[in-house]
């Protein structure tokens, strides 16, 4: 009895032995182990599947990008590693974009092709020139993406642009750069085969501020090639000077009106009455067309023996009238008008765009009023004595 017993006990130890020698050999020996498969490039769904068929599990991370939406777009772990089957592997799926029509730029001079898909929402990637005997210097061959391709917005287009038939030794043109960005017109005037000279910055109502005025040698000219251009940027005109009296008064220098006082002439008295006309200096004959001529009668001073004489209105004053038109999304009517004691005259009725400068000279007598008038709601009204 004593004997069977001793026998299970020792078939016991040994099972356990045994047991316990092959859970350490498949913990640490023979731990299973798979390759993680290529997945750059699937769909989500399809790396997925692909990962559990391994034996793997699959998370996802859904990341901007400029690639199709569910596209995996990277993998971690790396293709090819070994690891444990049940392991976790990270893919970073593309969230996608919003899609536009790329445009057809192809036989465009190449300004005017990167003008085209900067305003449509593209960039100008990789340029190869080559010569090509049937298209003039600097005018696009093909493009990669082609049109009309549905692409994601910020999408680099690269161009292939032609040399014309003796390459760099022909005359290129110069692009017109006018209103564009300082940073678009570098790349533009690179890419067209001239170098930017140096950047200069003038006052101008005629661009946006930052924005390319004009090139020297100027749009549209023709050049060697590698030849040197300089970009004029649009800067905000500097404000005239206002008399310190009139800046403590108003406190705003813009718009700039200001009195030039002129020596009155006295009255003169004649046989007969007459009328006379103000002496106006000359100022843009444009304003004159809409500027009236005030007559004036007044008796001069005199005893009772004097026969009344008509007085002739006599411009005392000059308004110098500066005034420059605020940033606009869309073109207004503007209205200048001055009242004195001839009465109200309109000065200047037009259609006014942002930026544009507005002078004239304008005579006037005795108290006067200056008004504004922006899209008809009063933007300045100034008076004077």
């Amino acid at each position: 009895m004593n004997r069977i017993f001793r026998l299970g006990i020792m078939i016991a130890l040994l099972v356990l032995v045994v047991s316990g020698f092959m859970a350490l050999r498949i913990i640490f020996v023979d731990r299973p182990e798979v390759d993680v498969p290529a997945l750059v490039g699937l769909s989500a769904v399809e790396a997925t599947n692909s990962l559990q068929g391994a034996g793997l599990v699959a998370r996802i991370d859904q990341v901007d990008s400029d690639q199709q939406e569910g596209v995996v777009i990277s993998q971690v772990p790396a293709a090819g590693e070994k690891v444990e089957k049940g392991k976790i592997v990270t893919l970073r799926a593309s969230r996608g974009g919003s899609q536009s029509r790329i445009p057809d730029v192809r036989g465009l001079e190449f300004a005017v092709a990167a003008r085209t898909l900067d305003e449509s929402g593209f960039k100008v990637g990789a340029v190869l020139r080559v010569s090509d005997s049937l298209k003039p210097s600097g005018t696009i061959i093909a493009q990669n993406p082609a049109s009309p391709a549905m692409v994601l917005n910020n999408r680099m287009v690269d161009l292939l642009v032609s040399e014309g038939q003796t390459g760099k030794n022909e005359m290129v043109q110069v692009p017109d750069l006018k209103g564009q960005a300082e940073a678009l017109a570098r790349q533009i005037i690179q890419q067209s085969d001239l170098t930017v000279a140096k950047v200069l910055t003038v006052e101008s109502n005629q661009a946006p501020i930052g924005a390319v005025v004009r090139t020297q040698p100027r749009a549209g000219s023709r050049v060697p090639a590698g030849n040197a251009v300089t970009i004029y940027i649009a800067k905000e005109p500097e404000a005239p000077r206002i008399p310190a009296e009139q800046a403590a008064a108003d406190g705003n220098p813009t718009p700039v009106i200001t009195t030039t006082p002129v020596q009155e002439t006295p009255p003169q008295q004649v046989e007969t009455p007459v009328r006379q006309a103000p002496v106006m200096p000359e100022w843009d004959p444009r304003s004159a067309a809409t500027q009236g001529t005030a007559v004036q009668t007044q008796p001069p001073a005199g005893g009772n023996d004097v026969t009344e004489q008509p007085r002739p209105a006599v411009a005392g004053k000059t308004a110098r009238i500066r005034y420059q038109v605020p940033p606009l999304t869309r073109s207004l009517q503007l209205r200048i008008e001055i009242t004195d004691q001839s009465g109200t005259r309109t000065l200047r009725d037009q259609t006014a765009t942002g930026g544009e400068y507005i002078s004239m000279n304008e005579p006037y007598s005795g108290n006067a009023t200056v008004a504004v008038r922006l899209g008809g709601e009063m933007v300045w009204q100034e008076r004077y004595d």
